[in-house]
């Protein structure tokens, strides 16, 4: 059976999340879907733990870069490997829960002038961010489970989305073309395409009754605050200057 939906996942290291994130999904997700791993040059032993993985799972595949190529690149990748109708990127340091998907897909299936969507989450952009404190996992399940219910009535249009976990139908992509990779290892890059996408003429909805765990940043992390900050203000120079824009007040696109 051909997948409705394609999840991309571009890794790098912290094998623990991608265990859980890929656990979720599979308990989580009803509807026909495939995964798709972009494994950017990981060392902690994801690589063997993917490579082992798809060989057991129906429905699975995995890209191995064997360099960082960042998250643009890997987001490409597993677009142009994607069989679905709708494609959903998805961070591995995130935990889906009840009807996500189908609370995604009902948002871009309402009306076609909607380009793309994503769901609201303790750790994410102003316009997605909602005020919750979980940390452990049946909590998190227990907070979906109360909170992702069909309430088109929480919807609300946005100027952007972050690409933590974002929903495109293919038909968008088609028509919009590739992640710019000149945004190297990452930020700004999902600032671009919701901007594109609403060049294009299509809308950006943020999902409000569809709650997405994001434990945060977490190959980020590990390069340090400082470097993250001078990546986030290179990247964010070039947006800029690639549209013509100016420095926008509060930072907001």
């Amino acid at each position: 059976m051909k997948p409705t939906v394609s999840v991309i996942i571009p890794v790098r290291n912290q094998l623990a999340f991608t265990r859980q994130c890929l656990a979720a999904i599979r308990t989580y997700t009803p509807l026909p879907h495939e995964v798709i791993f972009v494994d950017n040059d990981s060392t902690d032993g994801t690589t063997s733990f993917l490579r082992k993985r798809v060989k057991q799972e129906v429905g699975s595949t995995w890209i191995r870069n064997p360099v960082n190529r960042g998250f643009a690149a890997a987001v490409n990748q597993g677009m142009k490997k994607a069989q679905g109708e709708y494609f959903l990127l998805l961070n591995n340091d995130t935990l889906v829960s009840s009807r996500w998907m189908e609370l995604l897909l009902a948002v871009l299936r309402s009306d076609v002038s909607i380009g793309m969507t994503g769901p609201v989450s303790n750790k994410a952009i102003p316009e997605q961010k909602v005020s919750v404190r979980l940390s452990r996992i049946p909590s998190i399940h227990r907070y979906s489970q109360f909170h992702n219910r069909h309430n088109p009535g929480l919807w609300r249009e946005t100027r952007r989305l972050s690409g933590f976990c974002l929903a495109i139908p293919r038909r968008i992509w088609e028509e919009v073309g590739e992640w710019d990779e000149r945004f190297g290892l990452g930020t700004y890059e999902d600032d671009d395409y919701s901007y594109r996408v609403r060049k294009a003429g299509y809308r950006l909805i943020v999902a409000g009754d569809t709650y997405v765990h994001h434990f945060g940043s977490r190959s980020f992390r590990r390069r340090g605050r400082a470097e993250f900050l001078k990546i986030l203000a290179q990247n964010r120079h070039y947006f800029l200057r690639k549209w013509d824009l100016p420095e926008p007040p509060g930072g907001l696109l």
